[in-house]
């Protein structure tokens, strides 16, 4: 009879113990499962420009590396920070993913007062996969052929030059930014909601200026739709290798590099970051792919999760002592 009572009183125990590692192993199947139904692929700009490219490039990647579907969804507006805000928001578990880097997670909360998320503590950085580099492209109708002839043109006209950015705080306008700085030149920025629009307007003359991400411009430099002056890089590039970087043309110090990031919401588990980043430095790996980049002018990364968390930092040190510095503050 006590051996019964004994049994009764431990038997809500037992079975809460056993409901404890049912749901246990309930996680850590699903986990193991990951992933088992579609994942999207937020790109927080608008179609055409290097995070489109790097979105769509990636997105395919991951599918093929994954077995499972991936779509790229475009969420542009808001200096980058309304596609942000959906990954930020999302369920931490792996289906809501992130195309961003320099121009969308670095210079904006630096260059904003405002920005509404904290990049050390919201986001999850996964892998970084690609960097890139600027150039300082004219419209082909402009009078200008070298940085010197742009410097001399822009400084004898204060301000009638229109430089094209693909956002309000993004890598081409702090390298426009800069290289007024340092040249001691005026320029009026014109902003927009991503590198193709702003591009299209470049080659209509709306705006005569613009220093955008090689993947975005290298076919309309190469066709001579616009004229590329300079490369912000250490570096010629092999696509335009008759460009000259500003460092060896004008500016010695001079240099503004870009890069890609796959991110995602905080909490997300450590075993599915894993998965992801293993997955994209794999297909970051393959020589179908490095040779489909580096077409586009996109030169192939691959750094896994520890160490991107370690490039993000000090990139963030590093923009932040040069726009404060420059004196770079985001208008409202």
């Amino acid at each position: 009879m006590r051996g019964r009572t004994v049994l009764q009183r431990l038997l809500p125990l037992l079975l809460a113990i056993g409901v404890v590692a049912g749901g246990a192993r309930s996680i850590s199947s699903a986990a193991d499962r990951y992933p088992s139904r579609l994942i999207k692929l937020v790109v927080a700009f608008a179609p055409g420009g290097v995070a489109d490219i790097m979105g769509r490039m990636i997105g395919q990647a991951l599918q093929q590396k994954l077995g499972q579907t991936v779509i790229v969804e475009n969420k542009p507006g808001g200096d980058g920070t309304i596609g942000m805000g959906e990954v930020v928001r999302a369920a931490p578990d792996g289906y809501t993913l992130l195309i961003g880097g320099f121009g969308g997670q670095i210079i904006p909360p630096l260059m904003k007062d405002d920005f509404p998320f904290d990049v050390r503590r919201d986001i999850v950085k996964i892998a970084l996969t690609a960097e890139f580099a600027n150039v300082v492209v004219v419209n082909r109708d402009l009078p200008i052929n070298s940085a010197k002839e742009l410097v001399a043109y822009a400084k004898a006209r204060p301000g009638a030059l229109n430089f094209g950015s693909s956002g309000r705080a993004t890598s081409d306008r702090l390298a426009a930014e800069l290289f007024m700085l340092e040249t001691g030149t005026k320029m009026i920025n014109v902003p927009y909601k991503g590198g193709g629009v702003a591009l299209t307007d470049l080659r209509a003359g709306i705006t005569q200026v613009m220093f955008p991400q090689l993947p975005a411009v290298i076919a309309l430099a190469t066709s001579g739709d616009v004229k590329a002056l300079a490369v912000t890089g250490r570096y010629r590039l092999p696509q335009l290798p008759d460009v000259p970087t500003l460092s060896e043309s004008l500016l010695p110090d001079f240099h503004v590099t870009s890069w890609n990031v796959v991110l995602a919401p905080r909490g997300l588990p450590e075993d599915i970051r894993k998965v992801l980043s293993d997955a994209l430095i794999a297909a970051v790996k393959e020589p179908a792919l490095q040779a489909k980049m580096r077409q586009l002018g996109i030169e192939p990364v691959g750094m896994a999760s520890a160490e991107t968390d370690v490039f993000f930092e000090q990139e963030l040190k590093r923009w932040k002592a040069v726009i404060d510095t420059a004196g770079i503050k985001l208008e409202r």
